[in-house]
């Protein structure tokens, strides 16, 4: 659901049932029957695509292979409807009858169901048991608050605009976005590259919705004196996911399937303003305790869609007043950047969900502009809006500005350049993370990157194993450095400050298991692992 503010849709509403036919997530046992391999990847992923990979050492696995057609024809053959595949779970989101549904349940290539329901069940009854000076020409007009506090504005003055980036946007539709003067140039050049729906009664992305259409004038906007995006000269790939009329669980795998669309187009940065926690359907609700990043379908997939080198930005969510006030899912997911609001003034907006995840990692992990963000409307106005919905497309565009000057760094050395030169990177928090990045100090970061990696192998911990009570020697490459442990969650334990280059210390009681010690000096950060038998 669109992060709950004024432009959080608040519906009660929801699609009347048609002749007892329901939609429903089915899992295949296996990728066999398969006339793809991994050995020959271009047969089924894009040349940027198995760029990006090669680009950030991933590897091919069978969880890129496509789903078997040979499964996907037997599932047809019971008189089910196949909306759409999800290769990632290795599963397909069907319409089926409830009645007819144990004919495809019975099949051998089937698991079984993802959730034991229908997925776009909405009440309980339905379950089924189975501000700076602009120093550049532009007018970016009321938008420049939102420039300048990220440093965009000396990113455009450097001639760095996203051009060649491909960002993909998951939203609830594009109302108009083909039509409305703020976008023409995005359109008349054909950036937009690809679309998507996956609402079944949907044909168009630029009939549906249009919160996607705000978020994407923040990033493609170009009506200079009023609006100007972030990544303007970026090319796009637009997705609906998110179904308007209701709140489903079905739209997490409808986000899931957007996400592995994303990754075969191959995708730079995928950003989502979507956020889930409560359903039409109350049994469907997720807790707090779920937000660890590996509970719900559409936070796995977030994290899937980061394992495979894409760079996410995904709402925080704006539940920051409310009862929950807790971040909402994908946005706890492991290796995306989360993205929390602040005010022109920089502090956090009362609106903002705060973290950290349940698992005690931080959240958010920057902020942006979400207080009277300057954004494009579907009747083609340009007005303010509020939320988080924007501040995550802002951080998508300054992201695609280092994926352009640094063509040859991978995802991971670009998100975490951007929270080295987040506002508070001493001192993070709950409401504003790493605080507000910065372009060039995110280039500057970047461009330690590969001498931090040369630092890397040269700094040890010996012995590793090590065994308890038994004396730890650290060597490194620099005369000091802040020293933090974290233990498997990725919660500081112990701190201490080490100011030579040869040191030997001993643990304390802690027990056995996997610890981190990560190394911080003025110019870089490094981490390494230990083991404690």
């Amino acid at each position: 659901m669109f992060q709950r503010f004024i432009f959080f849709l608040l519906l009660s509403a929801s699609l009347p049932i048609q002749a007892q036919t329901y939609r429903y997530l089915i899992l295949f046992k296996d990728k066999a029957a398969n006339t793809f391999t991994v050995n020959n990847p271009s047969t089924f992923l894009s040349s940027k695509s198995l760029e990006r990979r090669r680009k950030n050492r991933i590897s091919i696995n069978t969880q890129d292979l496509p789903v078997s057609q040979t499964y996907l024809n037997q599932v047809k053959a019971t008189g089910a409807n196949i909306l759409f595949p999800l290769k990632w779970i290795n599963g397909a989101l069907i319409t089926q009858k409830p009645s007819e549904l144990k004919k495809t349940l019975a099949l051998n290539c089937i698991k079984g169901l993802y959730w034991n329901f229908p997925a776009d069940s909405s009440s309980a009854n339905q379950i089924q048991s189975g501000i700076q000076a602009n120093s550049n020409n532009l007018d970016y007009g009321n938008s420049i608050t939102q420039i300048t506090q990220l440093g965009i504005d000396q990113m455009h003055t450097k001639g760095i605009r996203g051009d060649g980036i491909l960002i993909t946007l998951l939203d609830d539709g594009f109302r108009n976005a083909n039509t409305v003067s703020y976008l023409q140039n995005v359109v008349k050049e054909k950036r937009i590259l690809a679309t998507l729906t996956t609402d079944p009664t949907l044909n168009s992305v630029y009939t549906a919705g249009g919160h996607g259409t705000n978020v994407l004038s923040t990033i493609a906007g170009y009506e200079p004196g009023k609006l100007i995006g972030a990544a303007y000269q970026a090319s796009f790939a637009l997705a609906q996911t998110e179904e308007s009329s209701h709140e489903l669980i079905v739209e997490e795998a409808n986000w899931l399937r957007g996400a592995e669309w994303a990754d075969s187009l191959g995708t730079d940065i995928l950003n989502s303003s979507l956020g889930y926690s409560t359903f039409d359907n109350p049994v469907h609700n997720h807790t707090y305790r779920d937000m660890n990043g590996k509970t719900t379908l559409v936070s796995l997939a977030a994290s899937w869609a980061a394992s495979k080198g894409i760079l996410c930005t995904v709402s925080a969510g704006n539940e920051g007043a409310n009862s929950w006030k807790y971040i909402t899912a994908p946005a706890d997911a492991d290796s995306i950047l989360t993205v929390g609001s602040v005010s022109a003034l920089g502090g956090v907006s009362p609106f903002s969900s705060q973290g950290p995840s349940f698992d005690g990692r931080v959240k958010p992990d920057v902020v942006a502009l979400g207080s009277s963000t300057t954004v494009g409307f579907v009747d083609g106005r340009i007005g303010l809006s509020n939320g988080t919905s924007f501040s995550a497309p802002l951080i998508a565009g300054l992201a695609a500005g280092l994926f352009q000057k640094f063509p040859t760094h991978t995802a991971q050395q670009i998100r975490n350049a951007l929270l080295k030169s987040g506002s508070q990177f001493a001192k993070t928090d709950l409401f504003l993370g790493f605080g507000i990045p910065n372009f060039d100090k995110a280039s500057a970061a970047m461009e330690l990157i590969l001498g931090s990696e040369e630092e890397s192998t040269k700094l040890n911990i010996y012995p590793n194993p090590i065994s308890p009570g038994s004396p730890l020697h650290i060597s490194m490459p620099f005369t000091a450095a802040k020293v933090d442990v974290l233990n498997s969650l990725g919660v500081v334990i112990h701190s201490f400050q080490l100011d030579q280059a040869e040191s030997t210390i001993y643990l304390g009681p802690f027990v056995s298991g996997k610890y981190y010690f990560r190394f911080t000096t003025e110019s870089t950060s490094i981490t390494k692992s230990v083991l404690l038998r």
